[in-house]
Formats: C-alpha cells, sequence, structure tokens
C-alpha cells in the first residue's frame, strides 16, 4: 500500500512510501535475530566506533536531513539545524562513550569456596517505535543506547513523518553488520504486526498513553520487556517573588517551540494570585508578538502543527473549554494553507476539565491561579502524567521542598527544557517508564546475569 506524507506547512503531498508487508516485518526481525547472534559478542570498542561514525556522518550530512525533517514535521529550518541536530549529534556521542563504561557490582566471594559475578548483557531484538513530533530525535534517543549495548534493531517511524528515519537507518547500516539496524513503514497495523512477533524482546515506544497500554498489553501475552516514554503534561509553578519576565520568556516560549507539539512542553502554568494578573498580561504579550510563518523562513518562531487532525483536535479543546475560561490570546486556524493555529493563552481554566487534564499537544497554554503552597502543588500534581515540571522562585527551601514533592520525572527550579545526553529522561504514572538518554537509558537496554562458581577445595 502507498501512503502518502503531507507537508503540514502547505497540506501538500511531500512523498510517498510503500508500507511494509506483514512478510516484511517478519524478515526484518529475522535479519536482526541474525545478526543479533555475533552483534552481541562485539566488544564494546567496535560499537563506540560505529556510534562516533554515524555520530560525524549524521553532523556532516546536517543540511540534508534537516529540509526532510523540517517539510514533514513542519518544523522551522533554523531549529532543527541549529537546535536539534547537534543535540542529535552530542547524543550519539554520548552513547558511544558509555558503551564502553557499563557499570557492575564487584565480583567477590559472597558464598565459602565459590566465587560470584555479574554480567550486563545486550537482552536481543529490540522493536522501536517512534513518534511524529520528533522523528529523528527520538529515533536516536532509541536506536543509540540499543545499539551501544549489543541489541539489534527493527524500527518504525510515524507513517506522518518517516524519511528522516529512513535516512538515519541507510546511514547507520554503513557502519554496521547487515541486520544490526532494520527499518518497518506503516500505521498501526504495521507497528502491532511488530511489536507482536514472539522473536522481540524488548519494545520501546514513545508516543500517547494509549499507544503505549495497547503495547503492554501486547507484551504481557509473552512477558517481553516494555520500555514506555508516553504523554506528558508539564506543570509551570510560579511564586509570588519568581522573575516573571524570565518565567515568561524562558518557559513561556518553551510552551510553543515545535508549536507546543513535546511531551516536555511547558502547558499548565500555576502562578500565585499576587501575580496572576501581571502574568497573564506578559504571557499573553509575548505570545502575540511570535511571528508564525512558513518553516523555511528563517524569522519563523512558531510553524503548524502535525496534521490537519491534529489541528482540529487542539482547537476542540479550546472551543470546549467551561463556561469560566476565556482565552486571553489566540485561539483559532489562521487562514490559508497549512494547518497553522494561533499562540493561544487561556486563563480561568477549572482543574477537571480537558484543557488540564489531557495533553494538549498544540500552541496553547493555561493559567491557573493559587494562594498557597500546598495548593499549588496539589495542583501540579492533580493529573495522570508524570513526566516533567518546573518550579519558579527565589525562596531555596521551597524550591526543593517542591523538587521532592512533585510527582514527576524531572523538576528544574528557575528554568524548563534542558535535557542533556546525561541525564535522564523519563516519567511517572500515565508517563509510562524506563528512561532515555543518560547511564539509566543505556542500562535499560541491558539485562543482568548472576553467575557462580565453586573454587573447588
Amino acid at each position: 500500500m502507498t501512503v502518502d506524507v503531507r507537508n503540514p506547512a502547505n497540506g501538500e503531498v511531500c512523498t510517498t512510501f510503500s508500507s511494509t508487508s506483514s512478510k516484511g516485518v517478519e524478515d526484518a526481525v529475522s535479519a536482526a535475530a541474525s545478526a543479533f547472534v555475533e552483534w552481541r559478542r562485539t566488544p564494546p570498542a567496535q560499537r563506540s566506533a560505529a556510534l562516533l561514525l554515524i555520530a560525524r556522518d549524521l553532523a556532516d550530512q546536517a543540511g540534508a536531513f534537516a529540509e526532510v525533517e523540517s517539510q514533514e514535521a513542519g518544523k522551522p529550518l533554523t531549529a532543527v539545524l541549529c537546535d536539534e541536530l547537534p543535540a542529535m549529534v552530542d547524543q550519539l556521542q554520548f552513547f558511544a562513550g558509555a558503551a564502553r563504561r557499563l557499570d557492575v557490582p564487584s565480583a567477590g566471594e559472597y558464598v565459602v569456596d565459590h566465587s560470584s559475578s555479574v554480567r550486563r548483557e545486550a537482552i536481543g531484538v529490540c522493536a522501536q517505535i517512534t513518534p511524529w513530533n520528533y522523528p529523528l530525535m527520538m529515533a536516536v534517543w532509541k536506536l543509540a543506547p540499543a545499539i551501544a549495548a549489543g541489541n539489534c534493531v527493527v524500527i518504525k517511524p510515524s507513517e506522518l513523518t518517516p524519511s528522516s528515519t529512513r535516512m538515519l537507518v541507510e546511514l547507520a547500516a554503513r557502519h554496521l553488520p547487515e541486520g544490526v539496524v532494520n527499518i518497518v513503514l506503516g500505521g498501526a497495523d504495521v507497528g502491532r504486526a511488530l511489536v507482536s512477533d514472539s522473536r522481540v524482546d524488548l519494545i520501546a515506544l514513545t508516543g500517547s498513553t494509549r499507544a503505549g497500554r495497547e503495547v503492554a498489553s501486547i507484551a504481557a501475552t509473552r512477558t517481553a520487556r516494555v520500555h514506555l516514554e508516553l504523554g506528558g503534561n508539564a506543570p509551570v509553578v510560579v511564586f509570588d517573588d519568581a522573575d516573571v519576565d524570565r518565567v515568561v520568556d524562558v518557559a513561556g516560549r518553551a510552551a510553543y517551540y515545535n508549536a507546543g507539539q513535546d511531551c516536555t512542553a511547558p502547558s499548565r502554568f500555576i502562578v500565585a494570585a499576587s501575580r496572576h494578573d501581571e502574568f497573564v498580561e506578559r504571557l499573553t504579550k509575548m505570545a502575540s508578538s511570535l511571528r508564525v510563518g512558513q518553516t523555511d523562513d528563517p524569522s519563523t518562531e512558531l510553524g503548524p502543527v502535525a496534521s490537519e487532525s491534529q489541528r482540529s483536535r487542539v482547537l476542540g479543546l479550546v472551543t470546549g473549554r467551561s463556561a469560566g475560561a476565556s482565552v486571553a490570546t489566540g485561539g483559532r486556524a489562521i487562514d490559508g494553507p497549512g494547518y497553522f493555529i494561533e499562540p493561544t493563552v487561556i486563563v480561568g481554566v477549572d482543574q477537571s476539565e480537558e484543557l488540564v487534564q489531557g495533553e494538549i499537544f498544540g500552541p496553547v497554554i493555561t493559567v491557573q491561579r493559587f494562594d498557597d503552597e500546598l495548593a499549588a502543588l496539589a495542583m501540579a500534581n492533580g493529573v495522570e502524567q508524570g513526566l516533567a515540571s518546573s518550579v519558579w522562585t527565589a525562596d531555596h527551601a521551597r524550591a526543593l521542598r517542591a523538587a521532592r514533592d512533585l510527582n514527576f520525572g524531572a523538576v528544574w527550579i528557575n528554568t524548563h527544557g534542558p535535557s542533556p545526553a546525561e541525564l535522564p529522561h523519563g516519567g511517572f504514572g500515565s508517563s509510562g517508564y524506563g528512561k532515555d538518554l543518560s547511564a539509566y537509558g543505556l542500562e535499560d537496554y541491558t539485562r543482568i546475569k548472576h553467575v557462580t562458581s565453586w573454587l573447588g577445595r
């Protein structure tokens, strides 16, 4: 079956691809399983060298990758080239180094006349499913630790944004033995065929909570390992002593990066009552000043959302707001080609409504007010997701109390968003389990084996 891929900036078909058949999925898993027999035994230095070569080639070909990513994902070209691709190169380099330093407990004699050691081994065949909001970066986040640990991979990108991942797999294959990295293309049916294959040892998915639950259910039928990075709904708790201008400039602008289609997007601003009106005024001024435009325009700050259906869903959340909520700015589709939405700020939302409880995944910010610290943290924690959060205050003790009590996998203090390769990314609750990036992300692609030998007399 041939599938059209549309450019969300103009709605036009930019490329087509053929969906992988069920036989094609089986062949990809077979190739990975066959390659694993030898790849698992390769020294860490060899895996590290391959990743460094992949990083080098990605850096050399950054322009071509950025063009494809911008065209299919609707990202401003400058943002992909200057922000995202350098981070991906760094992440590949990080895992190249981490491959050579996997920590295990010390060997020793824990039983009389016996010597014991602990092995950390590759898991096997990893099925990886990536989303449309960061197609290339999520492919790097998945492929790099799996390869570093000695696994073999079959990756399926979103059918909305397949091309940059296909390019990355082709690039990687030039530096890896045949079958170590494989790709299948298509929609949910291809994904189900992949994760249902009994030879798949680990399933890693970045996507919606609904998709994560379906994958976990399939995996449970054969007790396969699962690694899930699902939706987020990040709160931004702004206390009365916060630097409001910095909150707006850092967290406010971060909320509109990638048109708000980011699982760590600071979409819920929870603001001290004494600063609420001032904050809304400054946030609204910033949002209304953002330059919305075509992705190839260097001055564009806000591009389109990924698809027509995504725009309809986001606007449906805006129009379905409660009677007490009002739009301070934006809230409408932008006339013309493409799937653009005005940068939007909504105030007066109730904690129970979908705009607060669900992941908006669009250029929409909600603002709530609070009267005391306990109320603020209760509002922040009062959702199912637990991926990322930030707290803004000049009070050091209060910041540390919030970091302790916020139920999120990441807590930023007086900033929002830094995620270097050395630090783990992953959440709690409906945001899934397992970590991307960092040494923890590498360990998630390994299994632990204890070996004990009798020493004799």
